[in-house]
């Protein structure tokens, strides 16, 4: 029996989101005709609000641990009404932003395992997005005497967002080639599982009650991501992929710099878990992903040694990638750039702490330097472009990089010697 009660919102905010989704994602309905076929193990879908039960009924951090959890959003206190409205607005605008993403490069997959799967995310995304209606929909007290109703005007909002005015940065990056769906779907949707994760101790009980059911989907997501990417390394790795080691590393350069601002400052977040929204600030939710990534880069290393060394076992070719990495040395004929990595989390930040944020650290967390200074604004952007894709620097997302990194310039060159 499914650990969930399931619900629907009011016809208006229904008919809504399946409006968007004819809009947006028509190949919606070749999916749920099909569900059967391509997942007939799975519950069929249906777009529906699945209502898990809580852990426990207490609120377990912050200010309010021990106090029964906020059934109505009206009841919760000062900051934390339109905190969390923030934090439902944000999570709604991730799940339709990448079904705008997805659809644009939907058709380049190299497989129709693969565009299935992709579709099936896509879908799932949708559902998550109806739950986050939900949320907002069926509790009256998101309205107060006095105030605005924050739900219809937070719905309305989200429905009229496009690809370039979603709530993070990473869900208004256009998707180029089916690369980025693959590499998203393994790093990105990462975050959300950290996200989702985190929000299960969430004091307002609708939301809480949401993160169980979106976290089982979101296993779907990124194992698909996870298994795509390692078809795709041992597909370059024999010369039989569609996409090169480099290729596939320059997407994960402009991919996880995204993600990891998708905590948050690194020294923010103790709000969310003084609200009891969180169990986490930023700083250790962002470093325990950063690892996790590394882990399944690992993982793909592996498979890629075995492809290079025939009849090699799996620790010791786990060995071999971490002499490689190590060492910078070629070991057993696999050299540095035959392997994957995690770029440092000082990389390519647009956000974040001061002494990070905009400022020119190369992949392996190296402040690039000249005559004992940081290179220029100018400089630095050359040296982006021998680690990104160029696709990605043709992109509005890079341009607005670009504008605040010479902008940085102009206003502090005292600050950092440029």
């Amino acid at each position: 029996m499914p650990a969930y009660t399931t619900e629907t919102i009011a016809p208006r905010y229904h008919e809504a989101l399946v409006d968007w989704q004819k809009k947006n994602f028509p190949e919606f309905s070749f999916l749920e005709e099909n569900w059967p076929k391509f997942y007939p193990t799975q519950t069929p879908y249906q777009l529906l609000a699945k209502v898990g039960k809580l852990n426990s009924e207490s609120i377990g951090y912050g200010r309010f641990a021990g106090h029964a959890r906020f059934e109505n959003a009206g009841d919760m206190v000062g900051n934390m009404f339109y905190s969390a409205r923030d934090i439902i607005r944000a999570q709604a605008s991730t799940e339709l932003g990448s079904i705008q993403q997805h659809r644009l490069t939907l058709e380049k997959a190299p497989t129709d395992q693969m565009k299935v799967a992709v579709l099936r995310i896509m879908a799932e995304e949708l559902r998550h997005a109806y739950q986050m209606f939900w949320v907002l929909a069926h509790d009256s007290s998101w309205k107060k005497p006095g105030h605005p109703d924050i739900a219809a005007e937070t719905m309305e909002e989200l429905l009229s967002m496009e690809l370039g005015n979603h709530v993070l940065d990473a869900f208004n990056i256009p998707f180029s080639n089916f690369l980025d769906n693959v590499v998203f779907a393994a790093v990105i949707d990462l975050v959300g599982k950290y996200q989702l994760e985190m929000q299960k101790v969430f004091s307002y009980a609708p939301m809480a009650r949401s993160m169980g059911p979106m976290l089982s989907e979101e296993g779907f997501h990124i194992g698909s991501g996870r298994g795509f990417l390692k078809e795709l390394a041992v597909g370059a790795t024999n010369d039989s992929g569609h996409y090169s080691i480099s290729d596939i590393q320059k997407a994960l350069n402009a991919w996880i710099p995204r993600g990891l601002e998708m905590f948050g400052n690194e020294r923010g977040g103790e709000t969310a878990v003084a609200f009891g929204f969180k169990d986490r600030n930023n700083g250790t939710a962002q470093a325990e992903y950063h690892g996790e990534v590394r882990e399944v880069l690992e993982l793909i290393n592996v498979e890629i040694v075995k492809q290079k060394v025939k009849e090699i076992t799996a620790p010791d070719a786990r060995s071999v990638v971490r002499e490689v990495q190590d060492t910078g040395e070629t070991v057993k004929d696999v050299r540095p750039q035959d392997l994957l990595f995690v770029p440092d989390v000082k990389f390519f930040r647009k956000r974040g702490v001061e002494e990070i944020a905009l400022m020119p650290y190369d992949v392996t967390g190296n402040l690039i330097t000249e005559n004992g200074h940081p290179i220029t604004g100018e400089q630095y952007l050359g040296y982006l472009a021998t680690v990104l894709p160029d696709y990605y620097m043709a992109t509005r997302d890079f341009a607005t990089y670009r504008e605040a990194l010479l902008g940085h310039e102009r206003v502090a060159p005292g600050s950092y010697g440029w």
